[in-house]
């Protein structure tokens, strides 16, 4: 298994401020290369029994598998919630030189992009 294979981490923050926040120490941390952060997103959930509705922002992380584990667990330890979202999704494709960037990015060696 290639351990640097790139993935795609979806991640719902309270609002903008947490998720910039949040984007902030994984990126100190050399958790992910990059964010994006999609400022308003209402979501409709089950929590506890009841049905919940938030409006939320969306951070679309960039990681390796390597990476995975340890990024989870900052997630955890820095969100507000009791149980945030954390979805990892592998990449089967893309431009190698982006791909190949965003491993570099969380090499503790790598220079600035």
């Amino acid at each position: 298994m290639d351990r640097s294979r790139v993935m795609v981490v979806l991640v719902t923050a309270s609002g903008e401020e947490e998720a910039e926040r949040l984007a902030g120490v994984l990126l100190d941390q050399r958790l992910i290369a990059c964010a994006n952060i999609v400022p308003r997103i209402h979501s409709v959930y089950r929590w506890k029994g009841q049905t919940e509705h938030a409006d939320e922002s969306l951070l679309v992380l960039k990681t390796t598998e390597e990476a995975l584990e340890a990024l989870t667990d900052a997630i955890r330890l820095h969100h507000s919630y009791e149980v945030p979202e954390v979805i990892a999704l592998p990449v089967a494709g893309g431009n190698a030189a982006y791909l190949g960037w965003v491993a570099a990015e969380l090499r503790s060696d790598a220079g600035c992009a």
